[in-house]
C-alpha cells in the first residue's frame, strides 16, 4: 500500500467535496431530470445583432433573429476549482484498480494498465485524456497511473484526492482559449459553419469546455496485437484483396481469416467513441448533481479545432502528417498529437518513425518497467490489487500472458505494409480525435422561465440549479 499523505485543503473545500459525494440526488433521480441546457450566464440566442468574438477568433458574426431571441443580462461566472475538479474526476479520474476479471486464455494480456478510472476503456489502455478549455486557457487533465488502494475513495478521509489529482494532473498547454467559435470559417465563405450551426455560444467566456481527446493509434496497435494473438484474423488490403504484409503467418493455428483494413479502422474508431461517450455522460451526471448546465456537442470539425487548417484557425496547435491524396482513400487529416504532451502512435511520425517502434511502445506498457505483466516494479506493488500476490505470479508464468514473437513480427510487418502503401498507419482514421465533448456553465434561469413549460418552476430548473449559488458559492 502507498503511504500517500493528504494535501491541505480548506474546510470549505472539504465541505464542497462532501456535498458532492453525500448530499446530491441518486443516480436514478439525476437520470430523470438529465437534460442538455445550452443557455448560460452571459450567453445569447438568435438576437439578430452582430457580435465580435474578441476572446477567441476576433471575428464578427450575425445570428438572425428568431422566436427564441434572448440575451443574458448577467455576467458570466466561471466554474470554481472545486467544480472543475469534481467534473473532471467524474469524467475519467482515478478510482482504484480494475477488476481484470478476464480469462488468461481469453486475452487478459491485452490490458495495458491495472490503474482504473471512472470511465471504461478498451483494454484499459488510457488512450483518452481530457482537455479543459476555460478562461485561463487550455489544460490537459491526466492524473497518472499511481493508485494507493483498490478503491481510492472510501469516505471523507479520501475526498482530498479529487483536488490533488486535479492540481497535480493538469498539464498547461496555452494561456488563451483556442481561436475557434461560431464565426470561424474558411476565407471567402458566407454560410459555412465548421464548428456547428447550433454552437453559437461555443467557447464563450465563463464556460469550461471539457474535451475528451484520444490516442487512437495506441488503441489501434494494441488491438492489432490482440487480434493476431487470440482471434486468428489478419488485416486484408481491400485494394487487391490481399493480406496486408502478413502473408507468411497465414496458416492453420496462426492467422486464418481476412479482416478488411477499413473495417478494422472503423472498429477502433467505434471503441474510441464509446470511451469518449462514457466520459461525457459521467460529466453530464456530475453537472446535473451540482446544478450546472452541461451542453453536449459533437457537430463540429475536430480536425480544425486540433489545428489541421491553420489558414483558417490555429486551433489547439496539434501536429498533422502530410499525406498524398492518392494514398489517402478516406481523405483523412491524420493528427499525430502535440509534442511532449500527447504523442500519438502513428507510423511514420517524429515519435514513431518505424513500425517496430510503435509495436515496442505498446509492448513496453505491458512488459516493461511498471508494466502489468512484469516483475520489474509491477503496477500492482503499491496498490494492493487487483490480484492477490500469488495469483498475479501464476498469471505472469502462464504462456498465454505473453505475446509470441511471431505475433510481434506479424503486427510489425502489417504496420510497415500499411505505412508504405497508404502513407501512414493507421490509414483510414486519424490517430487523434476529439469529436464529442461537453461545455459546462452556470445556467441562466431567465431563459427557461421565458420560454419553457412551467409557470413558477420551469421543468428544466431543478432544485440543484435553483440552489446552486447558495450551495457552491457562499464564500
Amino acid at each position: 500500500m502507498s503511504d500517500e499523505k493528504p494535501i491541505e485543503i480548506t474546510p470549505q473545500e472539504q465541505d464542497a467535496l462532501a456535498r458532492a459525494f453525500e448530499a446530491t440526488p441518486s443516480v436514478f433521480n439525476l437520470l430523470s431530470t438529465l437534460r442538455t441546457r445550452r443557455v448560460g450566464l452571459g450567453y445569447k440566442s438568435e438576437t439578430g445583432t452582430d457580435e465580435t468574438f474578441e476572446w477567441s477568433s476576433g471575428g464578427t458574426a450575425h445570428q438572425k433573429e428568431g422566436p427564441l431571441s434572448f440575451a443574458s443580462d448577467k455576467d458570466p461566472v466561471p466554474l470554481t476549482e472545486v467544480e472543475e475538479a469534481i467534473i473532471a474526476w467524474a469524467g475519467l479520474g482515478p478510482n482504484g484498480m480494475v477488476a481484470a476479471d478476464i480469462p488468461v486464455n481469453g486475452d487478459l494480456s491485452s490490458l495495458i494498465y491495472w490503474a482504473g478510472r471512472t470511465a471504461p476503456g478498451s483494454s484499459n489502455d488510457h488512450s483518452v485524456d481530457l482537455l479543459i478549455i476555460s478562461d485561463r486557457g487550455v489544460d490537459l487533465y491526466r492524473p497518472g497511473l499511481a493508485r494507493s488502494k483498490p478503491v481510492e475513495i472510501e469516505g471523507p478521509d479520501d475526498y482530498w484526492k479529487v483536488l490533488n489529482w486535479y492540481r497535480t494532473g493538469l498539464i498547461h498547454i496555452s494561456d488563451a482559449r483556442p481561436d475557434v467559435d461560431w464565426s470561424t470559417a474558411p476565407p471567402g465563405t458566407h454560410n459555412v459553419r465548421p464548428m456547428g450551426a447550433l454552437q453559437y455560444n461555443l467557447n464563450r467566456p465563463g464556460s469550461t469546455w471539457f474535451l475528451p481527446v484520444g490516442d487512437l493509434g495506441r488503441e489501434w496497435v494494441n488491438l492489432l496485437l490482440s487480434s493476431y494473438h487470440f482471434s486468428g484474423f489478419y488485416l486484408e488490403d481491400v485494394n487487391g484483396n490481399k493480406p496486408a504484409g502478413c502473408d507468411q503467418w497465414i496458416r492453420p493455428g496462426f492467422l486464418e481469416v481476412g479482416f478488411p483494413l477499413p473495417v478494422f479502422d472503423e472498429l477502433v474508431l467505434m471503441l474510441h467513441t464509446s470511451q469518449a461517450g462514457a466520459v461525457v455522460q459521467n460529466m453530464r451526471l456530475a453537472c446535473e448533481a451540482l446544478g450546472l448546465g452541461g451542453w453536449t456537442l459533437g457537430n463540429y470539425s475536430d480536425d480544425m479545432l486540433l489545428g489541421a487548417y491553420p489558414e483558417v484557425a490555429a486551433g489547439l496547435g496539434f501536429s498533422f502528417v502530410e499525406r498524398d491524396l492518392d494514398r489517402n482513400p478516406s481523405r483523412t487529416a491524420s493528427c499525430i498529437g502535440l509534442k511532449d504532451v500527447m504523442e500519438a502512435v502513428c507510423v511514420p511520425s517524429p515519435w514513431f518513425p518505424t513500425a517496430r517502434s510503435a509495436v515496442d511502445h505498446v509492448m513496453a506498457a505491458r512488459y516493461g518497467a511498471h508494466g502489468v505483466l512484469t516483475r520489474d516494479e509491477n503496477q500492482a506493488e503499491t496498490s494492493g490489487g487487483p490480484f492477490k500476490e500469488e495469483t498475479l505470479a501464476r498469471i505472469m508464468e502462464h504462456p498465454k500472458a505473453h505475446i509470441p514473437d511471431w505475433v510481434v513480427d506479424a503486427a510489425t510487418d502489417t504496420i510497415a505494409y500499411i505505412a508504405e502503401h497508404y502513407g501512414c498507419a493507421p490509414a483510414y482514421i486519424s490517430p487523434v480525435r476529439a469529436k464529442f465533448s461537453l461545455q459546462v456553465h452556470h445556467v441562466d434561469e431567465d431563459y427557461y422561465k421565458k420560454f419553457h413549460a412551467g409557470d413558477e418552476k420551469p421543468f428544466l430548473i431543478t432544485d440543484q440549479i435553483r440552489n446552486h449559488f447558495d450551495d457552491w458559492h457562499k464564500d
